[in-house]
């Protein structure tokens, strides 16, 4: 896995180990508040997340990290994404979810805005990338705000309660 404990004034990430697990299961299988920041739309297991943890344990350049507030010294999310270093540098987010009780606080925007400084400065990585489901018109609004701009249309990207949905596949270059 991609080690990403760092933090800055307001929130600092923690690589996820298994024993983070439990507590996340909740925000997965709050499958009509999140089903578009995980792609899960069914309550899953425990053993089925530790089965996803595994898959981003063993691969170098995934990242998969619990977002805690310094004030409330807590969990509050969760963020998975990879690193991508041949042909072009970049970020992919793959998920970022926010507990329901510190969301519209701007944790968000400050977990995204200390990940994506630390990747520049660290690792020289300018862009970054993320698919977000067409209708989730919250999510796009979300990007939007951290100024990603669209790039392309997915067609039939995923499937959601026996629903076969779009994605805009969004970008934002880093400066």
């Amino acid at each position: 896995m991609y080690s990403l404990n760092i933090e800055n004034s307001i929130v600092y990430f923690k690589d996820i180990n298994i024993r983070d697990l439990k507590e996340i299961l909740k925000w997965y299988n709050n499958v009509e508040e999140f089903k578009f920041a995980t792609g899960i739309d069914t309550p899953m297991t425990l053993q089925a997340l530790v089965g996803k943890y595994a898959e981003v344990a063993v691969c170098g350049n995934e990242f998969f990290v619990g977002i805690f507030s310094k004030e409330h010294d807590r969990m509050i999310g969760i963020m998975k994404g990879r690193v991508q270093y041949k042909d072009r540098p970049a970020v992919w987010i793959s998920s970022i979810v926010i507990d329901r009780r510190f969301q519209r606080r701007g944790y968000g925007s400050i977990a995204l805005e200390l990940l994506l400084k630390h990747l520049k400065e660290e690792k020289n990585i300018r862009r970054a990338y993320l698919a977000v489901i067409e209708e989730n018109l919250s999510g796009i609004t979300f990007w939007e705000k951290q100024k990603f701009k669209p790039l392309r249309k997915i067609e039939n990207h995923i499937r959601l309660n026996n629903k076969s949905h779009n994605a805009v596949v969004m970008y934002k270059s880093i400066q």
